[in-house]
This record gives structure tokens, C-alpha cells and sequence, in this order.
């Protein structure tokens, strides 16, 4: 927590990505943009109720990059693109770069707004350059504003994400006099020898680790038949886990085209909640079902069925001690249920598959693999971050701030996420601002060719899972697409 939430009278920087080395599975992501069509970009799209002051803003953004120091480094690669890159404040970073301020085109429409964060998110980031970008849009009706924001993956995961946001929005509208403020960031500029040593001083440490592991594999030798259950066991899941034996893709959404459109909608959270207690099912379960449902209803419409679709979850592997920043997600894979009619038993086949999924014993196959992906060349590594072009959804549910929160005195309404396109046809992320489930799609336009009636397959596809409720659930309140 920062002061202007506590009370207290000194601001120090928070713990959010102070790791000066990149971890491997964020290494994977830098590197995949090397392929265009992998590009790793996240994006966050807030709805103010006003338009803030611009002075304000800049300087609540300034205050922001020294609390959160991460926002003002970048990346240092490796010699020869082998190993780990390295995080270094940027000597020359300029807050005038990275914070923009537009207008959007049109009528102001959030169908206007959705196109511009499109483009947005579609151009690249400067890797010389902290990777993220902030951009104030005005001339939406009734004065209002929005906020758009994008970054590398690398930077963070979704949860990561939310745990920064929440310490870095306020929790007034007013600002704090005298407010105190951390110093920027001291500079240091490794070179490539300095990226180098850091390396081989990480690589060292994992010795122990390795040494461990190695121990403890030659102690379950006393047992040989249950050693080599546990290793058949890990070797058949494996490929289960990297998606080798998922359904095929839907000849429905085979196009890929490496263009991006977004669409947006929302669902009062008691709702969803309503649904989960009358089916013993969780929130996740409803989400997915209610998305494989969208999907099922999508495939009706153009008369080409299939019974189930490549489906990718993150399932997030943070630990308690962990920092906020870079990602600690492992996958889940699904075979989305899309040839069940029934509601209630798609949601409770997705429940049972992801539970499944949680339980691969590879499921962190790729971060226990990943100090080993680091090192290979850079155009080889890309490689390993194509393994979700093959799903027709990659879906990701993530908390989000349950309080009002504020930027620059104005009241962020709502927040929707947008997260990348490696190759897959529909990527969907949900987070729940202050009681309302707030959901972007991100979508290829070559595989969805009819966004309008997927837009309504969308709605209809909660609506049954919302009915699931019961007797309640002709008094709740349903999804609404904004655009």
C-alpha cells in the first residue's frame, strides 16, 4: 500500500518487479516477437467518468514510475540473444514518449474508442524503450474520458497487472498536499559482459537446486516401480500439456490474419455469482462455460459443428513470497465441450477438465524447461511461444480491484483487458471492477468474419448459464455488449 492510502508520510517504491534479470518464461515472450504475428502486447482500457487535468496526470505518472521503477527500465539483451536478457533503468527515459494524449475519431462511440486501441495494440512497442505505452483519450460523450494502456508480456502477467494498478490508482478523487515522492531511480547501464556474469552468477545458483533434484532421483530408486510410474506418468503428460494432443482446430475459425479486433462487454458480477452457488460450480466454471457456449452458439449459426475446440487456460503458479511483477503462469489445456447442448453439463465438463488440467504432473513443464529455452538462439526460442497458435480460445479470469478507484481525480468506471493474439483465433480476459465482470475479447478478424453475430452469440452464451440460477434467474441482470 502506498501513503495516500495508508495515511503515512513517507512513499517508498513498491514490491513489483525489482527482479533486475528476466525470468525465462518471460524471456520465451520477449523474444516470440520475432514473429509478428506472436507478438506478446497486453493491453487495459479504463472508462473515466471525467477528463482529468493533464498536468495531473503527467505528474501522477511520474510519481508512478518511481514507486513502481520497473515502468522506467529496459531491456538489456544477452550476448548473442542466449540467456536471460537483463531489466536497467533506461538512462534516457522521457515520460513524454510514453504518455500520450489523442483524441478518438467519429462520433466518440465506444465502437470509435475500440477501433483506436486496436491500432493501438496492434503497433509495435520500441524495444530500445521501457516497454509500455499510456495514452489519454478524450472526446468521448458527456465529457468523459478513457485511458488506454499497453505493455510487453514481459512486463507482467494479468494478476501482475492488478496487484500494480491497485497501488498505484487512488483511493480519492482529491489530491494529497505535500504529498511525498521517492526519487527517481538510480541509473546503471550494464553492458554486455555485465548481462553476461549476472548470468553465470544466476546459472551458478541454481547448482544447489539441480543437485537437489538429481539427489532426490536417485533416492526414489529404492522404490524402482514407483520411480518409473512417476516419470511414465510425467512423460505422458507432457504432451498434454503442450498441447500435442488437443482436438483440432475448427475449420469455422481457421483463418489467421495477424490483424486485431477488440470487442467489449460486461455482466453485473451477482449475476455469475448466482449462477456458481445453484450449480456448485466456481466462477471460472461459469465464465468458460458461458464462453464455450458463445462458441457452440456461433458454430449453429453457420451451420458447421464440431464437438469440441483447443482451449488454453493460464493457471497462475504465484507463490505467496513472490513479487508482483513478470509472469508465474503455467497452461492449462481444455477440449472445449462445444458439442454439448446442455448448459449445466458444459459447465461441469469444463469444471472437470480444468480441474484435470491443474493437476497435469507437467503442468510447469515450461518454467522447469524454461532456463534451458532461454539459451537457444533467439529465432529458435521463438518457436516455443507459437505453442498456443493451434487454440481457437485462450480464456483468463482475473480479480480485480473491488474499491473505487481514482487516476488524476477521475473515477475509473470500468476496466476492460485485452490480452495478446499469439496466433491463436479468440483470446478472452475477464476482470471484476467493483461488482460489474468486465470482459475484452481480442479477436483475429480472419477468424471471426462475422464479429456482430458472435457479439450476439457472446450474449446468448451467458444468458444460459446465467439461467442456470433457477428461480432467480429471470430477476438477474444480463450481458450487455458495448462494442
Amino acid at each position: 500500500m502506498t501513503s495516500e492510502q495508508t495515511g503515512g508520510s513517507v512513499d517508498k517504491p513498491i514490491d513489483w518487479g525489482t527482479d533486475t534479470r528476466m525470468s525465462p518464461v518471460d524471456t520465451v515472450m520477449w523474444r516470440g516477437d520475432a514473429d509478428r504475428n506472436l507478438r506478446s502486447t497486453i493491453s487495459m482500457l479504463e472508462l473515466w467518468d471525467c477528463t482529468p487535468d493533464w498536468d495531473r496526470l503527467v505528474a501522477a505518472h511520474e510519481w508512478g514510475s518511481r514507486m513502481a521503477p520497473r515502468f522506467r527500465q529496459r531491456v538489456i539483451e544477452a550476448p548473442l540473444q542466449a540467456g536471460p536478457p537483463s531489466w536497467a533503468v533506461d538512462p534516457d527515459f522521457d515520460l513524454h514518449y510514453h504518455l500520450r494524449r489523442i483524441r478518438v475519431g467519429g462520433d466518440g462511440s465506444m465502437r470509435e474508442l475500440l477501433a483506436t486501441c486496436e491500432q493501438l495494440a496492434m503497433t509495435p512497442l520500441d524495444p530500445r524503450r521501457p516497454p509500455w505505452e499510456g495514452y489519454l483519450i478524450e472526446g468521448l460523450p458527456d465529457r468523459k474520458s478513457a485511458y488506454f494502456l499497453k505493455a510487453h508480456h514481459a512486463l507482467t502477467d494479468g494478476l501482475g497487472a492488478i496487484i500494480a494498478l491497485a497501488q498505484l490508482h487512488s483511493p480519492t478523487r482529491d489530491p494529497i498536499p505535500g504529498k511525498p515522492q521517492p526519487p527517481a531511480p538510480e541509473v546503471h547501464e550494464p553492458s554486455a559482459l555485465d548481462v553476461l556474469g549476472t548470468q553465470l552468477v544466476e546459472e551458478a545458483r541454481r547448482v544447489p537446486r539441480l543437485a537437489g533434484i538429481a539427489l532426490e532421483g536417485v533416492l526414489s530408486l529404492r522404490n524402482p516401480k514407483r520411480a518409473l510410474s512417476n516419470v511414465l506418468r510425467y512423460g505422458r503428460s507432457v504432451p498434454r500439456v503442450a498441447g500435442l494432443v488437443s482436438p483440432p482446430g475448427s475449420p469455422l475459425l481457421a483463418g489467421r490474419s495477424g490483424s486485431w479486433r477488440f470487442a467489449a462487454f460486461e455482466v453485473p458480477f451477482g449475476s455469475l455469482k448466482a449462477a456458481s452457488a445453484a450449480t456448485h460450480a466456481s466462477i471460472n466454471d461459469i465464465y468458460l462455460g458461458g464462453l464455450v457456449g458463445a462458441f457452440r452458439k456461433y458454430h449453429e449459426r453457420n451451420g458447421t459443428m464440431v464437438d469440441a475446440i483447443p482451449v488454453a487456460i493460464p493457471i497462475s503458479v504465484r507463490e505467496d513470497g513472490d513479487r508482483g511483477g513478470g509472469n508465474r503462469i503455467a497452461v492449462g489445456r481444455l477440449a472445449g465441450p462445444v458439442g454439448i447442448d446442455d448448459p449445466f453439463e458444459r459447465v461441469l465438463t469444463c469444471r472437470e477438465q480444468v480441474r484435470a488440467a491443474r493437476n497435469e504432473p507437467a503442468v510447469d513443464v515450461f518454467n522447469t524447461a524454461g532456463p534451458v529455452l532461454a539459451w537457444m538462439p533467439g529465432q529458435l526460442l521463438a518457436q516455443f511461444s507459437g505453442t498456443t497458435a493451434g487454440n481457437d480460445l485462450q480464456a483468463s479470469n482475473v480479480p480485480g480491484i473491488p474499491w473505487d478507484t481514482y487516476v488524476a481525480g477521475a473515477k475509473v468506471e470500468r476496466m476492460f483487458p485485452f490480452g495478446p493474439l499469439p496466433g491463436c483465433a479468440v483470446m478472452a480476459t475477464m476482470i471484476t471492477h467493483n461488482g460489474v465482470a468486465c470482459l475484452g475479447l481480442n479477436f483475429d478478424a480472419a477468424a471471426i468474419t462475422d464479429p456482430e453475430l458472435f457479439a450476439e452469440c457472446m450474449v446468448e452464451g451467458f444468458d444460459e448459464v446465467i439461467d442456470l440460477a433457477g428461480d432467480d434467474a429471470a430477476s438477474l441482470p444480463r450481458m450487455t455488449h458495448l462494442a
